[in-house]
């Protein structure tokens, strides 16, 4: 039974915290509405390719395991499908996403210019209830998830380091980032920069594990997104 007054409380909520720990919101709707783990997925799709930039779960699980998880065809498909739509869609469980009999709700989330966003619900509700929840709890999902989405991109933009500022890249970190998102390889940055390519390899290591991305394709997109890319101004290749 989903507690009295879950949507008011949750939307208080918000208001005071400005989604400073949001798996603990999403840990939070989770209990509200008596449902299963809830994910939160914001990505990039380029080229019919889904690429993961946050993964936000509400039981702080393993994030690498559904981003694994998320590169799969039925993932990206059914996926593709929910922010096609831009309307609540009930998926088909894929590796790594569900408990034995539970059922998967998509709802996509206004997100901002060129990225996608949902929250993925589970839910034990059995296959002849699902209708009857949904009536009643479609639209709260919808607009929870909508304003936490946008406290989101709120706290990137009024602090466009993130999760960097406790461990904030260094510029050679920076720098390297930059010539990976101009397309070179690992030899030809450490050609410009002068150093080995083992250090650019460990700089990107780094780079990775502070911007919490698990390849280097979303550490660019991610760089990006927070403005942390120099300008390109050290020599070129020879």
């Amino acid at each position: 039974m989903v507690q009295s007054g879950a949507y008011f409380d949750l939307l208080d909520w918000l208001d005071r915290r400005e989604t400073r720990d949001p798996p603990a919101f999403l840990a939070r709707l989770q209990e509200a509405y008596r449902t299963g783990p809830i994910t939160y997925l914001d990505a990039v799709v380029s080229n019919g390719r889904l690429r993961p930039q946050h993964i936000l779960h509400s039981q702080r699980r393993n994030t690498q395991q559904i981003a694994r998880s998320l590169h799969g065809k039925p993932a990206m498909e059914q996926l593709l499908r929910v922010f096609s739509t831009l309307e609540p869609i009930q998926l088909f469980s894929w590796e790594g996403t569900l408990r034995g009999g539970d059922l998967l709700l998509g709802y996509p989330l206004p997100a901002l210019s060129g990225r996608h966003s949902c929250l993925l619900v589970e839910t034990a509700t059995t296959a002849e209830e699902i209708a009857n929840w949904r009536r009643v709890y479609d639209r709260d999902f919808l607009s929870l998830g909508a304003i936490f989405n946008a406290r989101i991109a709120r706290s990137h933009r009024l602090d466009p380091s993130g999760m960097a500022r406790k461990h904030p890249l260094t510029r050679r970190e920076r720098e390297t980032l930059a010539w990976i998102a101009a397309g070179k390889s690992y030899w030809e940055t450490a050609v410009i920069l002068g150093i080995s390519e083992r250090t650019i390899r460990h700089f990107m290591a780094n780079a990775r594990q502070k911007l919490d991305v698990v390849n280097n394709a979303q550490a660019v997109a991610e760089a990006v997104w927070r403005d942390l890319i120099p300008r390109l101004s050290e020599r070129q290749t020879p």
